[in-house]
């Protein structure tokens, strides 16, 4: 079996000599459809691709829960029975969290080990590899992120440039697109939502005294704040009730003081990567919980933190942010980074 290691410079180079190839239809001698997934930490989304037309098409998704699941073999199983999918030419797998050798995950939200090598043979096709998830999303976004996202923050959006993702989710995804000097690009994964969140204000000390005691942990996490789960824990702490995700959110108002203290945060750890990364060329701003509830981005506050820099706000002035509205960008990723495996 052939793989190609894990995205990063590693990765890229991998595909480089197969890099016109994510653009092209005609896969000789082998089917033109590709299984391709989006595993997080709450829900699975599979997906079947087709190129044997013009472009690449979506022919078929499935989403499954990923928890519930007796373990990874149950999960593709599942999502291969549904989408018909034993013939595919190649698959790519999407994991949120840190891959090894682009076969194995170890993801800090889903209760069991993602690992292509330890699932029945067979199941995937020969040629099939697993990326970190928003390697995926980036790849996405550069195919379909201007296409599919709304304009949030005025500014430049070059794709000459560096430009980030970061999407709040069920944690907190972070990818680069970073240009490789020869008109191409590589794509830089990265596990920052598990860097430390910086507090401001006594009010916000609370807070994390607040979340550190309800998770047991000794640190406070960028994920712990700037995703779903982090969502509802702010709820509680400036309500006193306690609700699931999908309730606090749908709680939220643009006046309501939950809005304004997430939308601060959400726009705190987009300018921290922005600076981080020096993403002059925008940012991208994905992951379900940005997604469904638009009005995070639109307050005052996200912006008003987004800028907040005394040395870099000029630079911070000229960064576009989109707000990308079509959760199944980073399938399509992953769809391009098949057709380019099966094409290696």
């Amino acid at each position: 079996m052939r793989t190609i290691p894990e995205s990063g410079g590693e990765f890229n180079r991998a595909l480089a000599p197969h890099r016109d190839s994510l653009y092209e239809t005609t896969m000789h001698g082998q089917t033109n459809t590709f299984l391709v997934a989006d595993i997080g930490g709450t829900n699975a989304r599979f997906a079947l691709f087709d190129a044997s037309g013009e472009a690449l098409a979506l022919a078929a998704q499935v989403t499954l829960p990923t928890r519930g699941q007796e373990g990874f073999a149950s999960l593709a199983g599942q999502a291969v029975e549904a989408l018909d999918a034993r013939g595919a030419a190649s698959a790519v797998l999407a994991a949120a969290g840190p891959v090894v050798r682009g076969r194995f995950c170890r993801a800090p939200n889903i209760p069991y080990l993602l690992d292509l090598d330890a699932l029945p043979e067979g199941l995937l096709p020969a040629r099939a590899l697993m990326v970190n998830d928003f390697a995926a999303q980036a790849h996405g976004c550069r195919i379909l992120g201007e296409e599919r996202s709304l304009g949030v923050l005025p500014g430049r959006m070059d794709p000459g440039l560096t430009q980030a993702v970061l999407g709040p989710g069920t944690g907190l995804g972070k990818a680069a697109l970073v240009p490789d000097g020869r008109g191409g690009y590589v794509v830089c994964a990265s596990e920052g939502g598990h860097a430390l969140f910086p507090c401001d204000a006594d009010e916000e000390w609370r807070f994390r005294a607040f979340v550190l005691e309800r998770l047991g942990e000794p640190h406070l996490r960028r994920e712990a704040v700037v995703s779903g789960p982090g969502l509802a824990l702010l709820h509680q702490f400036l309500t006193g009730e306690a609700l699931p995700v999908h309730e606090a959110a749908a709680r939220m108002t643009p006046e309501s003081p939950v809005t304004r203290w997430f939308a601060r945060f959400l726009g705190r750890a987009c300018r921290d990567y922005v600076l981080e990364t020096a993403a002059r060329g925008g940012l991208f701003v994905s992951g379900g919980v940005a997604a469904r509830n638009p009005l995070l981005l639109e307050h005052p506050a996200f912006r008003e933190e987004f800028l907040a820099s005394p040395t870099m706000a000029e630079l911070l002035a000229g960064v576009a942010v989109r707000l990308v509205t079509d959760q199944a960008v980073g399938l399509w990723g992953a769809a391009a980074l098949a057709r380019g495996l099966a094409a290696a």
